[in-house]
């Protein structure tokens, strides 16, 4: 057999590997192809959409491999530092673990490269929410919706953090 269709195999391999959710034996045969073939868009792209899978997976309220899943989406911004949801699912990993700074950050880095990301948007308010910062929570959700004025996530969050802010006020005059 030649090395070609040696090489056809593995990714063929990893990538009925991938579908039957076996990411960690997927990543071991993509990553020692990725090594050997550095140019091959077909082992990168595998590699990558492995990857995100593996991440989504563990980034999961119901799994909690959160930091495997940083791990997971830190690889992709090395091999691809323009690839948006990479750094948004790496700040969603980030805020899981509640690493608020490189959460924001990394929502950050996504607005850079897609400024219209609606979700890097609401996510940035959920932070300043957390934080007790409600202006601001409230200024990014005004964002979110100024891309998606239908967006259910980001009216819902709107409508608590004006509860809130409203709250505070009757709260402040009262005393």
């Amino acid at each position: 057999m030649t090395n070609s269709n040696n090489t056809k195999n593995l990714l063929e391999e990893a990538k009925i590997l991938k579908n039957r959710e076996k990411y960690e034996e997927a990543l071991k045969i993509l990553e020692t192809l990725y090594e050997n073939y550095p140019n091959s868009k077909e082992i990168k792209s595998t590699l990558i959409d492995t990857l995100f899978d593996y991440g989504g997976y563990l980034n999961d309220y119901y799994t909690m491999g959160y930091e495997k899943a940083k791990q997971l989406f830190e690889r992709i911004t090395i091999l691809s530092p323009k690839d948006y949801r990479a750094h948004y699912n790496l700040g969603i990993a980030y805020f899981n673990l509640g690493q608020m700074d490189n959460a924001k950050n990394s929502f950050e880095k996504a607005l850079t490269i897609k400024p219209d990301y609606k979700y890097c948007f609401y996510n940035l308010g959920l932070i300043y929410e957390d934080l007790e910062q409600y202006e601001e929570a409230l200024n990014y959700y005004e964002q979110a919706l100024e891309i998606d004025s239908n967006f259910t996530y980001a009216l819902t969050a709107r409508s608590q953090v004006r509860q809130k802010l409203d709250d505070l006020k009757h709260k402040n005059m009262s005393n």
